[in-house]
């Protein structure tokens, strides 16, 4: 310690004497500074619900449905989505179907059969793997269904191709079709509902309608529609709906991103928003989360958030994007793009290409999905939480309270969560936790003491504590 010393008595110049005791604890505070002040405890409010009844957790059932729907372990497949992940949401895609002309400008597991082959000659055998997976959903439970539109059939293109317009920028909807287009949709989901014994809850015909790359010739069929086609498709879709005595709502925009949804909506007359039964945006480039919640609330729609995918391997992006969207948006549900996707790290469980009756492997996307899917469910409350990491739920009938934190980082965290908010409890905090060596691991109780639950976080993880007995403070 003499070097530092001497160098810190002469930083110190010919000032006031200072004593040597004082000075060998000036320079140790030098070297050694005081541990920083623990994070204040996030209060969690029982009256902050920014979301009184959330609607659930949903995969779209293109393409891995029509691709594994007539393999002999379906069975395993539907199991793993709808009890063990506890998915009660679907989106079931209503498909075009190609121009035999062009059979092979999509990847053969996007080809999506239409029911209209051509105009007025109905096939009603068409897309039997998707339709088995729709009906073993509702009977794992599922109570949500949508029915969705990448594009047209063939025959009500401009371009003759369901891949979309020669210019991705113009629309592949004939506007001489659009009636006819309307029609399509509302026969699908009658007889469907008729055929299957499935309800649908709610329908629309456009999906990334904004977007500039549904060019034709395309991998997967998509069709471009501008915002003032997709408010005339839903004025045709409102009263045909009505008329066929179809409880179902109209939802839009799907589009690719928060900023084009809100612009598109923003672009509908009011009489056109006010046949919206539902908001709905896809969040791959979240861009505009405030705008979007304030759109919902200004037009006292509910919102979804109904796809979001990527191929990152450990799931984190993923899991932040979870949080992010719920606490940003305040949306009421959350759909992932693919449940099962071929030899890569896009879907939540993963399968080999060109095997026959494949089976599968969970993916660390499916854990991290597990620890949300489990802990907040249809029906809870979505809590305010100013810690920018957590989303926290409440149920008043059950009265449990579910915390969910992402840890992202390179670097392990703690959080202390203040519950005088709530009754005192006796009851020991549940945990669980998915980290790069952990799947859904369970882990040792936890107590609560004076009101605080402090729970530890490692880096690149995803935490879960659930309480049981919680009742709100007087």
């Amino acid at each position: 310690m003499k070097a530092p010393l001497n160098h810190l008595s002469s930083r110190l110049g010919h000032g006031p004497r200072i004593g040597p005791l004082l000075l060998l604890a000036i320079a140790f505070a030098s070297f050694f500074p005081a541990p920083r002040a623990a994070a204040q405890p996030v209060r969690l409010n029982p009256r902050a619900v920014i979301i009184e009844s959330f609607d659930g957790w949903g995969t779209s059932l293109c393409w891995w449905s029509h691709v594994l729907g007539g393999n002999t372990n379906r069975e395993a497949y539907a199991d793993a989505a709808f009890k063990e992940l506890q998915l009660n949401i679907v989106r079931y895609n209503i498909g075009g179907g190609e121009n035999p002309a062009y059979p092979q400008n999509m990847e053969a597991r996007a080809r999506i059969p239409g029911f209209e082959p051509q105009p007025g000659v109905w096939d009603w055998t068409a897309d039997a793997n998707q339709r088995w997976f729709l009906r073993a959903a509702v009977a794992r439970g599922v109570n949500q269904v949508v029915a969705f539109a990448n594009s047209p059939p063939y025959w009500m293109t401009v371009s003759g191709t369901v891949t979309g317009a020669t210019n991705g920028a113009d629309n592949n909807l004939r506007p001489d079709r659009e009636a006819a287009f309307a029609e399509y949709l509302v026969t699908v989901v009658r007889q469907l509902t008729v055929l299957d014994g499935v309800h649908f809850d709610l329908l629309t015909p456009m999906n990334e309608p904004a977007a500039n790359w549904w060019q034709a010739g395309n991998r997967q069929e998509g069709d471009h529609m501008s915002p003032d086609q997709q408010a005339r498709m839903i004025n045709l879709l409102y009263p045909l709906l009505r008329q066929r005595g179809l409880a179902i709502g109209l939802e839009a925009t799907e589009d690719n991103d928060e900023h084009h949804a809100v612009t598109s909506v923003k672009a509908y007359s009011a009489a056109t928003r006010k046949q919206l039964a539902w908001l709905a945006a896809h969040t791959y480039a979240a861009n505009d989360p405030s705008g979007l919640r304030q759109l919902a609330e200004t037009e006292h729609k509910p919102l979804w958030i109904s796809e979001y995918g990527d191929g990152e391997r450990d799931g984190l992006t993923f899991a932040r994007r979870i949080r992010d969207d719920l606490a940003q948006t305040h949306a009421r549900a959350w759909i992932y793009w693919q449940f099962a996707e071929p030899d890569s790290n896009w879907g939540l469980v993963r399968y080999h290409r060109g095997e026959s009756n494949p089976t599968f492997k969970r993916t660390r996307k499916f854990f991290l999905l597990s620890e949300f899917t489990h802990a907040i469910r249809p029906g809870d409350e979505l809590l305010a939480c100013r810690d920018p990491d957590s989303l926290v739920a409440y149920n008043r009938q059950t009265r449990r309270l579910s915390v969910v934190v992402v840890n992202d980082r390179d670097l392990p965290a703690t959080k202390t969560f203040d519950l005088t908010g709530f009754g005192p409890t006796a009851a020991p905090a549940v945990g669980r936790r998915t980290s790069a060596r952990e799947d859904l691991a369970g882990l040792p109780p936890q107590s609560v003491l004076s009101q605080q639950l402090t729970i530890s976080l490692p880096a690149k993880s995803v935490t879960t504590w659930v309480l049981g007995g919680m009742v709100p403070a007087l």
